[in-house]
C-alpha cells in the first residue's frame, strides 16, 4: 500500500530519563544525513529499524541532535535581498 504525503511522517521521540531520541521518518533527506552521520559516529547513533513503506528508525545520543527555531526574515531584510539578486541578474545579463 502506497502511503500518501501526510502519512509520511518524522517523529522524534524521548523521554526524560533516556539517553537518545528516537527519530523515526520517511524524510530521505534525512535519512541520509542519519545515515552518514551513523556510518561516521556509530558509537553515537545507529540503525534500529526499516520499513517496506520506506521508513527508518535511528537512536541518536541526546546532545548529538538539535533544533533550530528561527524567526521570520524582517521585510526589509526580504525587500534588500531581492534587490541584491535582481541587480546581480541584471549584472550577469549584461556581462553575458
Amino acid at each position: 500500500m502506497k502511503l500518501s504525503k501526510y502519512e509520511k511522517e518524522t517523529i522524534i521521540l524521548t523521554n526524560e530519563e533516556d539517553q537518545y531520541y528516537s527519530v523515526y521518518t520517511f524524510n530521505q533527506g534525512l535519512q541520509k544525513r542519519l545515515k552518514n552521520f551513523a556510518e561516521r559516529y556509530p558509537e553515537c547513533c545507529y540503525l534500529c529499524n526499516t520499513t517496506k513503506e520506506g521508513s527508518e528508525t535511528y537512536m541518536i545520543q541526546k546532545g548529538r541532535l538539535s533544533l533550530n527555531l528561527r524567526p521570520p526574515y524582517a521585510k526589509e531584510r526580504i525587500q534588500k535581498a531581492s534587490e541584491t539578486i535582481q541587480i546581480a541578474r541584471e549584472e550577469k545579463l549584461d556581462g553575458s
